[in-house]
């Protein structure tokens, strides 16, 4: 018997279970949790932040589109670099943003860190659907390597693809 869940939580707040989500140690199995609180853990809704593009505001939500997306604090630039290197070896698209006051897309209010649990330079990934993937708090593991297996865990690839090689599916 489940517990009653509240009607956000079950709308809004569902976790993903799946093998096309890196979760991280110790975020439990609860089919559900309060969206107010997820703080972009994997195998959650990516959380809307209203953010500044060339000035125009923009939410988080709707920088998700067909393709996978990484987005970035504004010391994350090494994972932005590591996911469009590691796309290109798998033969994919990646939208890579980091929130640089001084780019194109900037964090004005200063609460991207909080909403999706990172420091500035950690970066998530978020997958078409919108829902977190993989998420990392810094950027001390930020690589092409790190990113080809991110990318390749979120795909239930079990190797990289190289460009010729044949492909099922």
């Amino acid at each position: 018997m489940q517990p009653i869940v509240d009607d956000l939580s079950m709308e809004i707040g569902y976790r993903y279970h799946s093998p096309a989500i890196r979760a991280e140690a110790g975020t439990g199995t609860s089919l559900h949790e309060d969206p107010r609180r997820s703080k972009a853990m994997p195998r959650t809704r990516a959380p809307h932040v209203v953010l500044q593009r060339t000035g125009t505001p923009i939410s988080t939500l709707d920088l998700f589109s067909k393709n996978f997306t990484v987005l970035a604090g504004p010391d994350g630039g090494g994972w932005c670099g590591a996911a469009r290197a590691a796309a290109a070896d798998l033969g994919l698209v990646v939208d890579a943003y980091r929130l640089d006051q001084e780019g194109d897309l900037s964090d004005p209010e200063g609460r991207f860190a909080d909403a999706y649990g990172v420091s500035s330079s950690g970066a998530v990934m978020v997958r078409p659907d919108g829902f977190v993937g993989w998420r990392a708090k810094d950027a001390s593991t930020a690589s092409k390597a790190t990113m080809i297996a991110v990318l390749s865990s979120l795909l239930c690839r079990n190797a990289p693809v190289r460009p010729g090689a044949a492909t099922s599916g």
